[in-house]
């Protein structure tokens, strides 16, 4: 029979939870850097009437209450505001109505930005890891 003993659990727990919140603070400083040729993208293929919706496409980091997960949102802001009022209809401009031909802007923003996307969120994760 062999009998083992495990020692400083207490500490591997705390040093493994340390790695996982490292890890999940290189994969949102990642993400944030990936999400920026999708936002160029969309600000220069939003429709300009006002000007109001490019100036309203954002990429913000998105917290978890576990902390576990690294989200980035991408899109137009709700709560942003021009002279013409808020700008809420970025989702009319990009899917259209019954009335309006769509004049999507985000979708071709992400299948233009996908690989400098991808190429620089790549990079910044090799850059932490060296």
């Amino acid at each position: 029979m062999i009998t083992a003993k495990l020692k400083g659990q207490a500490a591997l727990s705390a040093k493994l939870l340390g790695m996982q919140m490292e890890t999940v603070r290189i994969l949102s400083h990642a993400l944030t850097e990936a999400s920026k040729p999708f936002v160029d993208y969309a600000v220069g293929a939003a429709p300009v009437a006002s000007g109001g919706l490019a100036r309203s496409v954002f990429a913000r980091r998105m917290g978890h209450e576990d902390g576990a997960k690294a989200t980035v949102r991408i899109g137009p802001a709700w709560a942003v505001y021009n002279k013409a009022g808020v700008v809420e209809y970025g989702k009319f401009q990009e899917y259209g109505t019954s009335k309006m031909a769509a004049q999507p802007f985000m979708r071709p923003a992400f299948d233009a930005g996908a690989p400098e996307a991808l190429r620089i969120f790549s990079d910044e994760i090799k850059k932490a890891l060296t």
